[in-house]
């Protein structure tokens, strides 16, 4: 038994892990005053922008190839993200993060079902431990009704097969596509992708009313607030959580496979409810039987650092000639 190799890759997704742990309870901060799509769309056009111009030789000389692999993730990622931030308009930042981080035991289905890589016993004994984790701090506890699922959670809970899908495609593109440009093709589609449906709402909303619309789609229609607070948590998000962070976590995730990529990010939710209870108090978290949750992601995470017997199971190389397409 002993530890994988490469290290610098995992302390790299790791670091882009706590950075996703941050975004939660400052999203949640902007939609307090922000329309969640309007959101998106203003995010991820200012990230897209600015990774344009400061790889515009990368972009300009990216081929087919790069730009159908970027494209295919920009899809995935536009789907999940649109989930995962308008369910915030329901539910806690932390509940979401746990949520979103169920995606852990998807990832060896739809990594075999992709690419034929089938994962390490590690790999598999590390996404037990952390889904059961997972699974631990979702479940309703305390008093009856308290911490019960809501609209947010399911719609959170929805995403998580896209996001399961992008995980597995990004440690297959990355490892064959120039990241800078990967990354900008794949922001760019996602802005694309969302401003596309944030106009389809503009628009439906305009000819028939928004009367009796589900709250998340009504707040659309809600003028965006300009303060200094939602301004400089706009900025941490377009520049450290989006232009810095796509770049750490393609580049660390064309070094390992979807699967182990997944156990790490299992550490997000835990990461995030320390940002969401320091940042918008003790509420957040339910304690109890969390505790013991978040201890089994842990578990989860240095059960995947290890290896037996030397072996370099199938997981890590895979076969990536099926999702070539």
């Amino acid at each position: 038994m002993k530890l994988k190799a490469d290290l610098k890759a995992d302390a790299v997704l790791v670091l882009t892990t706590i950075i996703w742990g941050s975004t939660f309870p400052l999203s949640k901060d902007i939609l307090d005053h922000w329309p969640p799509v309007a959101y998106l769309v203003m995010r991820m056009g200012v990230s897209a922008a600015l990774m344009a111009l400061l790889f515009r030789r990368q972009l300009a000389r990216a081929g087919r190839a790069e730009w159908r692999a970027g494209a295919t993730l920009g899809l995935l990622l536009s789907v999940g993200m649109t989930g995962l931030i308008v369910g915030q308009v329901y539910t806690t930042a932390a509940r979401s993060a746990f949520i979103a981080g169920l995606t852990t035991p998807l990832v060896p289905f739809v990594a075999y079902l992709l690419t034929r890589a089938r994962p390490g016993l590690e790999n598999l004994l590390g996404v037990v431990l952390a889904s059961t984790g997972g699974l631990l701090i979702l479940a309703p506890q305390g008093e009856a009704g308290a911490g019960a699922a809501n609209a947010g959670d399911f719609l959170t809970l929805g995403c998580t097969v896209f996001f399961a899908a992008h995980l597995t495609l990004m440690s297959v593109y990355a490892r064959r596509h120039d990241v800078r440009a990967l990354t900008v093709i794949q922001i760019a589609t996602v802005w694309a992708v969302l401003t596309v449906y944030w106009m389809a709402l503009l628009t439906g909303g305009a000819l028939g009313g928004t009367d009796g619309l589900p709250l998340a789609v009504a707040r659309e229609f809600q003028p965006l607030a300009w303060t200094g607070g939602v301004l400089w948590r706009f900025a941490y998000m377009v520049v450290v959580a989006t232009v810095l962070n796509f770049l750490l976590w393609t580049w660390a995730q064309g070094r390992m496979s979807a699967t182990h990529a997944a156990i790490i990010f299992s550490l997000e939710p835990v990461f995030a409810t320390l940002f969401a209870v320091w940042m918008r108090g003790a509420g957040e978290w339910t304690g109890g039987r969390a505790n013991f949750g978040a201890a089994l992601i842990l578990a989860g995470i240095i059960v995947s650092e290890l290896r037996w017997g030397g072996r370099r199971g199938a997981a890590e190389g895979g076969d990536l000639k099926a999702a070539d397409g």
